[in-house]
């Protein structure tokens, strides 16, 4: 048995002024040379021969259906009758561990190998007799037969227990892509149908002048109407105030804020009219219900714009 030395590290304690510390050291271990593996070096000899043959009927190929095609780019069209199979040959060796899934590109390898071939023969008959078209076409068959052969070399074939073990492992891990994918997919709706509502408010409170829209249960009183009113009219010029020594006429409501409120909150048009009324009794009906109409129609413009 041979031997080779291998070098190790370790680590080791080292001190410098009374400090500690661990370092890395290399050691050498002498221990026995593994033999070359003889067959996974065969199966690559045989791999690369092959795939050299396949390199040489892909370009025989090409040029005989090309040919078959008036030239040009029927060379072009040519390479996809080769690389075809080539491309499910690959799907073949993904597929080495599920006989079920391997045996369906395995089939369409062999057909599309067998158009190649007839496309080839064609070509042959017209341009030098069946011998000529015989060994043309016999070109991508060997190219296939020895992938075929190289492929039942590598197969992976399990038990039916073991295929039944490996089918459950796969449908657990296809289920856990499924579920991400739908939550993605959800996360993604949420986000969107959240960035629409946020956007109608936007609207609605730019429309409205308020900075918020009221919700269910927040209801304007009167009172913070009256105190509104009395804001604005101690803002007024003092020709236009009232006599203060006659009694104050009744401060009007501002009808239209309250109307965007009670809209806002989705109520109808004669709800809205209705809570008006119940908060400011001495507002005229007619008035009342011309603003919540002028409101109503401006939220029904942003609505359908």
């Amino acid at each position: 048995m041979k031997f080779i030395n291998e070098i190790r590290h370790q680590l080791v304690d080292r001190t410098i002024d009374g400090t500690t510390n661990k370092v890395s050291e290399p050691y050498t271990v002498r221990v026995p040379k593994l033999p070359r593996d003889r067959d996974a070096l065969a199966l690559v000899g045989v791999s690369g021969l092959v795939l050299a043959l396949t390199m040489v009927a892909i370009v025989w190929s090409t040029y005989s259906i090309g040919q078959l095609l008036g030239g040009g780019v029927g060379y072009a069209a040519g390479v996809v009758f080769d690389a075809a199979w080539l491309a499910v040959l690959l799907l073949e060796w993904l597929a080495r561990f599920d006989p079920a899934k391997r045996a369906f590109p395995r089939k369409v390898g062999w057909a599309l190998a067998l158009v190649a071939a007839a496309a080839i023969f064609l070509e042959g008959m017209l341009a030098g007799g069946w011998q000529m078209a015989a060994v043309g076409a016999a070109v991508s068959i060997v190219a296939k037969v020895l992938w075929w052969a190289v492929f039942k070399h590598v197969d992976k074939d399990l038990s039916p227990a073991d295929s039944q073990w490996v089918a459950a492992e796969m449908s657990k891990a296809n289920a856990k892509l499924a579920i991400a994918g739908v939550r993605r997919q959800a996360a993604k709706a949420e986000v969107a149908a959240r960035l629409e509502l946020l956007a109608a408010e936007r609207e609605l409170n730019e429309l409205a002048g308020l900075d918020h829209i009221v919700g269910t249960g927040n209801v304007i009183k009167a009172e913070q109407v009256t105190e509104h009113e009395d804001r604005s009219r101690s803002r007024e010029p003092a020709l236009n105030r009232p006599n203060s020594v006659r009694e104050p006429s009744e401060p009007e409501a501002n009808i239209a804020h309250l109307a965007r409120v009670e809209l806002g909150r989705g109520a109808s048009r004669q709800e809205a009219v209705d809570a008006i009324l119940a908060l400011v009794p001495t507002a005229k009906v007619t008035s009342v219900e011309s603003t919540v109409r002028r409101e109503r129609n401006k939220l029904d413009r942003v609505a359908y714009r």
